[in-house]
C-alpha cells in the first residue's frame, strides 16, 4: 500500500462554507494508506502548492489526493507541482468535493459525509494507480488534407505556410468544391470566384503542397505522427502537362458508351417555319464566308442575337441552335446559364439591374432593391405580369464611386429609395428597351 497524502482545500468559503473541514480531516487521517492529511484555504495558490510539494518531500509520499474543485480546473496545476519534486504526476488525483458536493446541498452534515466518501474513493484509486511515462514518437512533418473545397484549400495553405508538406486530395477533377458553384457570398455578396480563384492558384503554385485531384483516399493506417494512406488515382486518359481545359477531349473521347445512347431528338419539329427562318438567318450571319453550320465557336454570338431578338432564349431555340451547331444541349444550356446577360425566361420591356456589390451594398443598395420590389410587386429575378419590367441584381456595374447604382436598360443611375418612382415612370415613357 502506498504512502498517500491528502490535502483538503477550503476554496475560500466555496467548500468550507458547507463542508466541515476538521471532521473530514479526522475521518480521513486513520483511513488505510493515508500517511498525512493537511488543509489550506487555497491549495491552488503558490503557498498551497508549496505546502503540497514540501509535504511530498518530507513525508516521502508515493501518492497524493487533493480534495478541491473539478479536475478540469486545476488537475494539471497540482500534477506539475508534484512532478517538480520528483513524484510521478499520474499518481496524483483530484477528489471533487465542490461541484459534486458542497455546491449541491445546503445540509452541512450531509455535505461533510459525502465529502468523506468521495475522498476515500479517490484514495483507493490512487492506491491502484501506476506511474506512467508519456510516450515520445518521431513525427513525420507531412499532412494529408482530404477534400479540396474552400476549407481544405485554406487548411492546406495554413499548414504549408507553417513549414510542413501537404498532400491535398480531391475526388473531383478540380478543387473548389461547392463554393465554386455559388454566384454570391455572404455578407458582402462578392462573387465566390473573386475570393476562391486566388486561393486555388496559390495552392497550385505552393512548393510545399502536392495537389492530387480526381483521386480518393481508400485506406489510412499507422499511428499518431506516422500515418500511411493509400490513395487511388482515377484514370484521366489526358496528358495533364498539355491540358488547357478546352473541353475538346470530351467530344473526341471514345469511351462514352455511345452505342447505348439514344438517338438525338430531331428538334426541327419544335420550331415553326417562320421561327426556323429567323433562327437560320441568325446562324448564317455568323458564317458569311462559309454558309451552313458555323460551328461551336459561334455559340455565344448566336445566343446573343437570339436573346436580343426575343428578349430571352426560348427553350425551342436553344434546342434548335444546339442541333444546328453540332454542340450538346448541355453545353448550350451551360453557356446560357453562365452569363447573366442571357435569360431563359421572358424579360420585361425594361430591365432594371440593381448593383449589390460591396460598395453599393454598404451605401444602401438593399433598401433600393426593397423599394423596387415594393413598387413593382415582384422579387429579384422576376418579371411583372404585364411584361413591362424585369428586376435583377448584379454583383458589379463598374462605377462603385456612384453607389448605390441601378442600370435601367442601357442607362446608369445613382439612386436613393426616393428616386425609384421617378425612374420607373421615366422608363415607361421611353417605350421599349433597345
Amino acid at each position: 500500500m502506498k504512502r498517500i497524502g491528502v490535502f483538503v482545500c477550503h476554496c475560500g468559503v466555496n467548500i468550507a462554507g458547507t463542508v466541515d473541514i476538521e471532521k473530514v480531516k479526522k475521518a480521513i487521517q486513520d483511513y488505510p494508506g493515508v500517511a498525512v492529511v493537511k488543509d489550506h484555504i487555497y491549495c491552488c495558490s503558490d503557498p498551497g502548492q508549496g505546502l503540497i510539494k514540501e509535504t511530498i518531500s518530507s513525508e516521502k509520499l508515493e501518492g497524493v489526493v487533493v480534495a478541491c474543485c473539478s479536475p478540469s480546473l486545476h488537475e494539471n496545476t497540482f500534477r506539475k507541482a508534484a512532478a517538480s519534486v520528483g513524484l510521478n504526476q499520474y499518481v496524483l488525483e483530484i477528489a471533487n468535493i465542490r461541484e459534486q458536493c458542497s455546491w449541491v446541498t445546503e445540509d452541512k452534515a450531509e455535505a461533510t459525509r459525502k465529502a468523506i466518501r468521495i475522498i476515500r474513493t479517490i484514495v483507493e484509486k490512487v492506491n491502484e494507480d501506476k506511474p506512467l511515462v508519456p510516450l515520445s514518437v518521431p513525427v513525420t512533418r507531412r499532412a494529408l488534407v482530404i477534400g479540396g473545397g474552400i476549407a481544405g484549400i485554406q487548411a492546406s495553405l495554413d499548414i504549408a505556410n507553417a513549414g510542413a508538406e501537404v498532400l491535398l486530395v480531391e475526388r473531383e477533377p478540380s478543387v473548389g468544391g461547392h463554393m465554386a458553384q455559388l454566384s454570391e457570398t455572404f455578407p458582402t455578396l462578392d462573387c465566390s470566384q473573386c475570393i476562391l480563384t486566388p486561393k486555388m492558384v496559390e495552392v497550385a503554385q505552393n512548393p510545399r503542397i502536392r495537389l492530387m485531384t480526381y483521386a480518393e483516399v481508400i485506406d489510412v493506417a499507422g499511428f499518431v505522427g506516422n500515418f500511411k494512406a493509400r490513395i487511388r488515382r482515377k484514370a484521366r486518359h489526358v496528358d495533364m502537362e498539355k491540358c488547357t481545359s478546352c473541353g475538346d477531349c470530351w467530344n473526341a473521347c471514345p469511351v462514352r458508351n455511345e452505342p447505348q445512347m439514344p438517338a438525338a431528338p430531331d428538334y426541327d419539329k419544335l420550331v415553326k417555319p417562320a421561327e426556323r427562318k429567323k433562327l437560320d438567318g441568325i446562324l448564317a450571319a455568323h458564317a458569311p464566308a462559309n454558309p451552313g453550320i458555323p460551328g461551336e465557336e459561334a455559340l455565344i454570338q448566336v445566343l446573343q442575337d437570339v436573346n436580343q431578338e426575343y428578349g430571352y432564349l426560348p427553350d425551342y431555340a436553344l434546342k434548335y441552335i444546339s442541333q444546328r451547331l453540332g454542340v450538346s444541349l448541355s453545353r448550350a444550356y451551360h453557356v446560357a446559364t453562365f452569363y447573366t446577360a442571357f435569360s431563359l425566361r421572358p424579360r420585361g420591356e425594361h430591365v432594371v439591374r440593381v448593383c449589390m456589390g460591396t460598395a453599393c451594398h454598404a451605401r444602401g443598395a438593399p433598401k433600393v432593391l426593397e423599394e423596387f420590389e415594393r413598387r413593382l410587386g415582384v422579387s429579384r429575378g422576376d418579371t411583372t405580369p404585364d411584361l413591362k419590367y424585369t428586376l435583377e441584381t448584379v454583383n458589379c456595374l463598374g462605377c462603385c464611386a456612384l453607389g448605390p447604382v441601378v442600370m435601367i436598360d442601357a442607362d446608369y443611375h445613382s439612386v436613393t429609395p426616393g428616386d425609384v418612382p421617378g425612374l420607373l415612370k421615366s422608363a415607361r415613357s421611353r417605350g421599349k428597351s433597345s
